[in-house]
């Protein structure tokens, strides 16, 4: 199975921003899983939450994977609450590389993936935003209380996302950082 560990986000709209379906900034993209490796994975990141105090993160500002210039994937990134996010993920890679999970190449950019570029109207759409012709998404709070360990199914309409466990942050404030 296709797995990745990930904060939700939750949908948002308003007059001026379209509806954003829900989605998630990914922690760790793990690729395929075996079924029978999960609880491996599990026992091996649920401590994880419990080294880390909820916090709020900041979502603002666009850009783009690669460049900005050959945009493949708009995204938005994180300001406030950035240090937290690198840490959590920091000590997640830890937890992983205890159960033979390689580490990602750095740095590890944390961002809600806005829209993948698939074609030249999607490209115009990313050039609109990125050169500032277009309204960015308006910056929005996000309370953190848990990290997710979720399967993907990839589908002609695009992935299909469910949650196999939670991992609430049990760790006392001012504990992560």
């Amino acid at each position: 199975m296709r797995a990745f560990l990930a904060i939700d986000v939750d949908a948002t709209s308003s007059p001026e921003q379209p509806v954003v379906a829900p989605t998630h900034l990914t922690l760790r993209f793990l690729g395929d899983v075996p079924p029978e490796s999960v609880s491996g994975l599990v026992a091996a990141i649920r401590p994880v939450g419990r080294h880390h105090a909820p916090f709020s993160l900041v979502l603002a500002g666009v850009d783009a994977f690669p460049s900005r210039s050959a945009p493949r994937v708009v995204w938005v990134g994180v300001t406030d609450g950035r240090d937290a996010v690198v840490r959590l993920a920091g000590d997640l890679a830890d937890a992983l590389a205890t159960v033979g999970v390689p580490p990602e190449p750095p740095p590890f950019v944390p961002h809600v993936t806005l829209f993948r570029v698939r074609s030249a109207a999607d490209r115009d759409r990313a050039l609109g935003l990125l050169r500032g012709l277009d309204p960015s998404p308006a910056p929005r709070a996000v309370a953190v209380r848990e990290f997710s360990l979720k399967e993907s199914t990839l589908t002609p309409g695009g992935a299909l996302h469910r949650t196999l466990e939670r991992f609430p942050l049990t760790g006392a404030r001012g504990a992560a950082g």
